[in-house]
C-alpha cells in the first residue's frame, strides 16, 4: 500500500469527512487533532497553536491536506493578529516541514481572495481579497508559489452540509409556518460536501499541483434558499422577509462568489450540480 495521506485538522467538518471519506475508499488515511482520542492511533496530535519545530510527518506520509485553520471570518476580522498567526504563519511553518520529508500538500483557499466584482474568477486572476480572511488566504497562496509543482492551491466556494445551521432553521421554521428573515444580496455558489471530498482527496493521492476550482457555475442569494425550501415544503414564499445584509455586521457582500471549475471539471472528472439541486440533496427536501 502506498504511504498514507495525512488529514491535518480533522476536529471540523471538512477535516473529517475527508477521513471517513478516504478510509470509505481504501485510501491509506492518517489524521491530526489537538486533542486526539488515545485509543485512536491513527490520529496525531497537532495543535498550531502552539510551535511545529520538533513536530514531524509520519514516515513514507506522501500527502498532506491542510484543513486546521480558523475559518470563521468574524474571527479573523475581530482577532487579524491571533488568526494570522495560524492561518499563514504556523500553516507556512507546517508546510515547510512537510516539504521537507518530501510530502505533496494541498492548501485549501476560498473564493474571498477575490473581491466579487466579477463571476466566474478565472485561477490565474491576480487575488484582490476585501475581507482579512480572505487577505490571509492570498497571502499563503503567494508564498505557495514559490514551492513549485511540491504543492496544490485548492480554492472552494461554499461548501454544503446537512448541518448548516442557518438552513436548518429555515426547514424548521418552515415546518412551523414561522416567517423567516434571509439576506437578498448576499450570495453563494453551493458544492456539495461529497464531491469536494473526491476532488480533495484526487488531487492529493495523485500529487496534482497547481491552482484548483471547485464551485457551481451560478450564484444564488440567500432569500431565493430560502424561498426554495419554503415552497418545496407546501409552505408560502410570503413567509419568507427579504433583508439587507448591510444592516448587520457583515465585513464584505460580494456581488458574485463563483470561480472558473473548468479544471476540476475536465481533469478531476467533477460535477458541481446548480445551485438549488445541491441544496435539495444536502437537506433532502
Amino acid at each position: 500500500m502506498k504511504g498514507p495521506i495525512l488529514i491535518v485538522g480533522t476536529e471540523g467538518l471538512l477535516g473529517s469527512s475527508l477521513l471517513a471519506s478516504g478510509r470509505h475508499r481504501g485510501l491509506n488515511i492518517l489524521g491530526t487533532m489537538i486533542k486526539p482520542d488515545k485509543d485512536s492511533p491513527q490520529i496525531l496530535k497537532l495543535d498550531l497553536s502552539n510551535e511545529i519545530k520538533d513536530w514531524s510527518p509520519p514516515a513514507d506520509c506522501r500527502a498532506a491536506i491542510l484543513c486546521a485553520a480558523i475559518t470563521s471570518l468574524d474571527a479573523c476580522r475581530r482577532d487579524p493578529v491571533g488568526s494570522r498567526q495560524i492561518n499563514v504563519t504556523q500553516t507556512l511553518r507546517l508546510t515547510e516541514e512537510l516539504l521537507a520529508a518530501g510530502v505533496f500538500v494541498v492548501f485549501i483557499s476560498s473564493n474571498l481572495v477575490f473581491d466579487g466584482t466579477r463571476p466566474l474568477r478565472r485561477a490565474e486572476d491576480a487575488t484582490c481579497p476585501m475581507t482579512e480572511y480572505g487577505r490571509q488566504k492570498a497571502e499563503v497562496e503567494s508564498a505557495f508559489a514559490a514551492f513549485g509543482e511540491r504543492v496544490a492551491i485548492v480554492r472552494l466556494t461554499k461548501v454544503t452540509n446537512p448541518r448548516w445551521a442557518l438552513v436548518q432553521g429555515w426547514i424548521q421554521s418552515a415546518r412551523s409556518g414561522t416567517p423567516v428573515e434571509a439576506f437578498g444580496d448576499f450570495v453563494c455558489a453551493p458544492i456539495p460536501l461529497d464531491v469536494t471530498a473526491s476532488g480533495l482527496l484526487k488531487v492529493a493521492a495523485e500529487g496534482r499541483s497547481g491552482i484548483w476550482q471547485f464551485s457551481a457555475d451560478s450564484d444564488v442569494s440567500y432569500a431565493d434558499i430560502a424561498r426554495h425550501i419554503v415552497r418545496r415544503m407546501n409552505g408560502g414564499a410570503s413567509l419568507v422577509r427579504v433583508v439587507p445584509s448591510q444592516s448587520t455586521a457583515i465585513e464584505h457582500s460580494p456581488a458574485h462568489t463563483t470561480l472558473d471549475a473548468t479544471r476540476a471539471c475536465r481533469e478531476l472528472g467533477l460535477v458541481f450540480p446548480e445551485p438549488l439541486r445541491v441544496i435539495e440533496s444536502t437537506f433532502s427536501l
